[in-house]
């Protein structure tokens, strides 16, 4: 019976199927730790991209949306997380700010890490040109051109852009709340 043909396809079937399973064990053991050192990772990338001079970060609360960034001993400005809805879903920034209030610099999320904005329009938060607008802004100043503000919308990505400087204006708002509350 080992020699005919339907021995070897069982035997190939049984050794699959062991595989697999072997695998999906596997599966399910790594995949936790491995999103934790993504999400890790992610975060470390998205701190220290808005402010550069920092060497460390420090959770300034529970819900893990603020950090106080310190260059040696010395704190040197705040990073807030926050979101607000564009037009295929939730547009995730990171906004540096320093200790006067003003903006270092911004990060959109990319769309590894959940944008799920319009290729070509409004991927285009994520550049250069776009977030270098936001630099050495305070609250007040945060508003789309054609909202009154200083910020100059994407052509096409108008839903984008006001998500963008609505989550950064509510990452300035939160600021000056940690700020009065530690006075």
């Amino acid at each position: 019976m080992k020699e005919s043909k339907l021995w070897m396809v069982l035997s190939l079937f049984i050794t699959c199927c062991i595989a697999a399973f072997a695998l999906s064990q596997v599966y399910a053991i790594t995949k936790p730790k491995i999103d934790y050192q993504r999400q890790v990772a992610g975060l470390r990338t998205a701190l220290g991209a808005v402010m550069p001079e920092a060497d460390r970060f420090e959770p300034a609360n529970s819900d893990s949306t603020v950090w106080f960034a310190y260059a040696g001993e010395q704190r040197i400005g705040t990073v807030i997380r926050a979101a607000k809805q564009g037009y295929a879903g939730p547009v995730p920034v990171t906004a540096g700010i320093d200790l006067e209030g003003k903006i270092v610099a911004i990060r959109v999320a990319s769309s590894a890490e959940g944008l799920k904005e319009t290729p070509g329009l409004g991927l285009k938060a994520t550049e250069e040109k776009f977030r270098d607008q936001f630099k050495g802004k305070t609250s007040s100043e945060l508003r789309l051109k054609k909202d009154g503000g200083t910020i100059e919308a994407i052509t096409g990505a108008t839903i984008t852009s006001r998500a963008v400087t609505d989550a950064i204006r509510e990452a300035m708002e939160k600021y000056q709340d940690i700020i009065k509350s530690n006075e």
